[in-house]
């Protein structure tokens, strides 16, 4: 991901609420890539029905789009049902995805981050809510290049 394209990212994440389409592209930053299924998934789509019955696809159907997290582990078909987990609302996720010896030193910054962001806009966030997408910006900004 270019720099500019990853600021932009980090400054919409800690910016703006969190969304579907915002998860995806942090889950992309992070590594994860989409690809042919090899779990054996298809693109199921009935060719017709007969008297009620199914015919199913040939048996030559293009696997399935598929996500694939950074250690490559398929995790679930690509498209509108696609599930990632929360990384901009748990903060347990958020920094499940930092390695354990940066984790201190990621909270840190994310939290100075969080408490500027606050002080800037004049909001309340003493829930953290908002905190798991700091952590994510944080690693972010000085995690090494994929």
């Amino acid at each position: 991901m270019p720099a500019t394209d990853l600021s932009d990212l980090m400054d919409r994440i800690t910016r703006q609420a969190p969304t579907r389409a915002a998860t995806m592209e942090v889950a992309r930053a992070l590594g994860w890539t989409t690809g042919p299924s090899r779990k054996g998934w298809k693109v199921v789509q009935p060719t017709g029905y007969v008297g009620g019955m199914v015919i199913p696809p040939s048996a030559d159907t293009a696997a399935a789009e598929a996500w694939f997290d950074p250690e490559g582990t398929e995790r679930g078909l690509a498209g509108p049902n696609a599930e990632f987990p929360p990384y901009l609302t748990s903060l347990d996720t958020a920094l499940s995805v930092v390695p354990a010896a940066e984790r201190s030193a990621t909270l840190r910054g994310a939290l100075d981050r969080h408490r500027a962001w606050q002080d800037e806009t004049g909001r309340d966030d003493a829930a953290l809510g908002r905190l798991p997408a700091f952590v994510i910006a944080a690693w972010l900004s000085v995690k090494p290049a994929a």
